[in-house]
């Protein structure tokens, strides 16, 4: 391939990136760090998209799962892929919603010779957010051309305005653009985080929630 040595290049520089500024217009905070054998990246690019109906919003193969099937719902929508070439993409099908043509036009804009993608998708309370905290990759498997992704997630109620049913459940979307190539991926990971931060008051979306406790999550 004719790009290997550009690739190689952008491994070696990746497995000794430094905490960069801010991801500017991403949902993170400062309390989540890598572990040991981790390098956090700050350096990266999002798309995120939430389906209220509730439906899968990206599967492998040609059809998505249907609630209706016998495998549990939540399994269903979830969905955790590396991408670090276009033939990745090409093996995904996207829902024909605005979620799911969101993540799907963003990785298809990824240039995969200096860049990777991380796919996340998973279910939430129709009245809870789920927020990027934090990403990072294992330097030492990068080296060797392995990405390795991390990301992790925290949960937050959603705004007092918001119109939602605490008994639903929607589905949520991340893709996640990594600035580094790789030449396969063997391994990722995900955290979540029950509350994004500490002392969050319950229910805070309806008085009448807020009265009988509890979120449903």
């Amino acid at each position: 391939m004719s790009d290997v040595p550009r690739r190689r290049a952008l491994l070696a520089a990746a497995s000794g990136i430094a905490a960069l500024a801010g991801c500017a217009g991403s949902e993170t905070v400062s309390n989540s760090y890598p572990s040991r054998h981790e390098r956090r990246i700050d350096e990266y690019e999002l798309e995120k998209a939430r389906d209220e109906r509730g439906g899968a919003l990206v599967a492998s193969g040609e059809e998505l799962p249907s609630l209706s099937a016998d495998e549990p719902a939540r399994q269903r929508r979830q969905t955790r892929r590396v991408l670090v070439a276009d033939e990745d993409l090409a093996e995904l099908t996207f829902a024909e919603t605005d979620a799911g043509e969101r993540l799907r036009s963003f990785l298809a804009a990824t240039d995969f010779a200096s860049a990777s993608a991380y796919l996340l998708a998973m279910p939430v309370r129709a009245c809870r957010e789920i927020r990027l905290r934090s990403v990072s990759v294992e330097p030492g498997e990068l080296a060797d051309g392995d990405l390795h992704p991390h990301a992790d997630f925290c949960q937050a109620y959603r705004p007092a305005d918001v119109d939602c049913d605490a008994d639903e459940t929607h589905t949520v979307g991340f893709a996640i653009r990594i600035p580094v190539a790789a030449d396969r991926s063997m391994g990722s990971g995900s955290g979540m985080g029950s509350s994004c931060r500490r002392g969050e008051p319950p229910a805070v979306f309806n008085a009448s929630a807020s009265a009988t406790g509890g979120d449903g999550a």
